[in-house]
């Protein structure tokens, strides 16, 4: 129930409350997938039709609260494409300083969070909310700032270089052993050898306990499209929104899709397109978001709100980058409302019935523990939902099977 009394149609609230699952059998070592079935929120779509445009950036933060800045940037994208309004550089700059500090919140999340129970060890919630800490000078107001025509831009830069220079100092520590500039793949996985962070000890965990190909499927990947491609998806191929495909190929998003840090490369000719270089691919954006954060203040400047008539009629289509992949919205407008939403998510990617990690663990080889294994590989996929895999008589698995990334 939202303010007011209005119902959010088929919305589960909190967003916990959804989850994926994998119904599988095991035989002679492994875990042979029959279905994988999220219980996602599919009434998005519903929920948003027919509200007043200016509902639905603050509507967004609240739904999405893990991933609700990256959410209301690309709806707003949308939304502004389709009322003809271009924002500023500064409002521009000003978004996406704000996604980069989300990235480094799921970052965050993922090692600090997500990570550590997979080895058998504890979430640190204490160091994550260091990191919430950090952000909330760029984040407060977030409802009052992402708005339709960008906003009113005042006060010190300075203030947000602070805070972005923490967050890129933090992440950096979360993957110390790839703080130096990179020089080789070589050089990166000697300081692996011993790493004491956390990444660099689930790696070795992976590399020393499981098949080298354990891991890998033969879809391909995407690193991202423009709002072009997904807006002609949206728009005509029914069920994009729940189970995406490129040209009816499923296909793998995320950090190893894109390939963000240099040395993805180097890792997928070395180790294979696996779960050990998914993983690292993963643990690189800490680097890689630094890095991006240290220069995201230096197009901010004061500006005003941009003038929007919202009584115009048309459509539109906006896609962010986030840490799991590509977030895309097409949004058609008129007099004042949405007519229609669809939007598609990384994890629809990538936990697609016959997705990637279907593939892959298709594929997989046997090992001594195929559950723990499984586990593993659904992390490296990053769901944002718990992950569980069902008994083998199709009830869902007891809590020492769940895994939260």
């Amino acid at each position: 129930m939202l303010p007011g009394g209005a119902k959010v149609a088929r919305l589960a609230w909190p967003i916990a409350e959804e989850r994926i699952c994998l119904d599988a059998d095991v035989t002679d070592g492994r875990l042979v997938p029959r279905a994988v079935v999220s219980t996602r929120n599919t009434g998005l779509a519903a929920a948003m039709a027919g509200r007043p445009l200016a509902e639905v950036p603050g509507l967004l933060r609240r739904l999405f609260p893990l991933c609700g800045m990256a959410h209301t940037v690309a709806a707003v994208t949308a939304i502004e494409t389709a009322l003809g309004v271009a924002p500023a550089p500064a409002q521009r700059a000003f978004r996406a300083l704000m996604l980069l500090t989300e990235h480094a919140n799921a970052v965050a999340w993922r090692i600090l969070m997500d990570w550590p129970p997979l080895l058998g060890g504890s979430a640190n919630a204490h160091a994550y909310a260091a990191f919430l800490r950090a952000s909330a000078p760029i984040t407060a107001g977030a409802d009052r700032l992402l708005g339709i025509g960008g906003t009113a831009l005042r006060g010190p830069r300075a203030r947000f270089e602070n805070a972005a220079s923490s967050l890129a100092t933090m992440l950096i520590a979360l993957f110390s052993e790839a703080a130096a500039p990179a020089r080789s793949f070589d050089a990166l996985q000697a300081a692996l050898r011993g790493g004491r962070s956390f990444p660099a000890r689930l790696i070795a965990h992976v590399r020393a306990d499981l098949p080298l190909r354990y891991g890998r499927h033969d879809l391909p990947m995407l690193a991202s499209a423009d709002a072009d491609w997904f807006a002609a998806r949206l728009a005509r191929i029914s069920g994009f929104s729940a189970a995406p495909s490129r040209d009816g190929t499923p296909a793998e998003v995320g950090p190893l899709a894109a390939r963000r840090h240099p040395l993805v490369d180097a890792a997928v000719a070395q180790w294979g397109a696996g779960l050990a270089t998914r993983l690292l691919a993963a643990a690189l954006d800490a680097p890689v978001v630094a890095e991006r954060l240290r220069g995201a203040c230096e197009q901010l400047a004061d500006d005003e709100q941009a003038e929007v008539d919202t009584m115009r009629r048309g459509s539109g289509a906006g896609v962010v980058e986030t840490a799991r992949g590509p977030l895309a919205y097409r949004v058609e407008v008129a007099d004042g409302r949405v007519r229609t939403l669809r939007s598609v998510a990384p994890t629809e990617w990538n936990f697609h019935p016959d997705g990637p990690f279907r593939a892959a663990l298709a594929a997989a080889p046997a090992v001594a523990d195929p559950r723990a294994a499984a586990r593993l590989l659904a992390a490296s996929f990053d769901p944002c939902v718990p992950f569980e895999i069902a008994d083998p008589n199709g009830r869902r698995a007891p809590q020492k099977d769940l895994a939260h990334a």
